[in-house]
């Protein structure tokens, strides 16, 4: 039970926080209580869930101290009292804006992490489509190029140097490239479509084999293979 007004020794210890330390929290709420409207005792103590007696013991002494008077029954703020409300409330208020500032300070930050993602990702898009439209248009010219001109053309000079029986069987595996993409066929493939006599097709092939046109390779399992060289190839992939 709290002890009567004559018993409680409130005395040093509100002096010493006045002075030098911290107000007490009981301070605290009564000031800012009397700072809205003056209040009786009893009403004090029930808003604050006190007994009556205890709160009087601390009324008392702030009234000795210049904080509080009483008039007609209610407590009221002295202008010292009135100032130091104000001085805990503003500090109330400074703690509030604190806490509000982290708070605003943490969804700026967010908003502006959400935006430099955003243009970030924005950039890559961008810059990812920049690299595909490239892909895309060189291929494109490729492509083209590759269609404008036909593989006699790319290898213009080269037929020029053959005579008539080479030229021929270039021409027939360059009509092969063509339609296939292929650049070699194996002798029965070439003997069955290009229907020629076997002497006639190897000397004409061991002429285009010395001229590094053609290359000669014997697979143990397909036979006989011949292909365009990488000179060759090389020509044809250029133009």
């Amino acid at each position: 039970m709290p002890k009567e007004d004559s018993e409680i020794d409130i005395t040093a210890i509100e002096e010493k926080i006045l002075k030098s330390g911290p107000r007490s929290k009981l301070m605290e709420a009564v000031m800012i209580l009397l700072l809205a409207r003056p209040l009786r005792t009893s009403e004090i103590a029930t808003n604050l869930n006190l007994d009556t007696k205890y709160v009087s013991s601390y009324l008392s002494y702030w009234r000795k101290k210049g904080l509080v008077y009483q008039e007609a029954g209610r407590w009221h703020l002295s202008r010292v009292g009135e100032d130091l409300a104000k001085e805990i409330l503003e500090s109330k208020n400074n703690t509030k804006f604190t806490e509000y500032l982290a708070i605003a300070k943490e969804l700026y930050n967010e908003k502006v992490k959400q935006t430099i993602n955003d243009k970030t990702k924005k950039k890559d898009n961008k810059d990812r489509k920049e690299f595909l439209l490239f892909i895309d248009q060189q291929t494109s010219q490729d492509v083209n190029k590759r269609q404008n001109k036909e593989p006699e053309v790319c290898i213009e000079e080269v037929l020029e140097k053959l005579d008539a029986d080479e030229k021929d069987l270039v021409s027939f595996l360059l009509k092969k490239y063509k339609e296939w993409g292929a650049t070699y066929v194996y002798l029965d493939q070439l003997q069955e479509e290009y229907g020629a006599d076997s002497g006639w097709l190897f000397r004409v092939l061991r002429k285009l084999q010395t001229k590094r046109i053609l290359y000669l390779y014997h697979d143990p399992k397909l036979g006989l293979r011949i292909g365009f060289t990488q000179s060759l190839k090389d020509k044809l992939n250029e133009c």
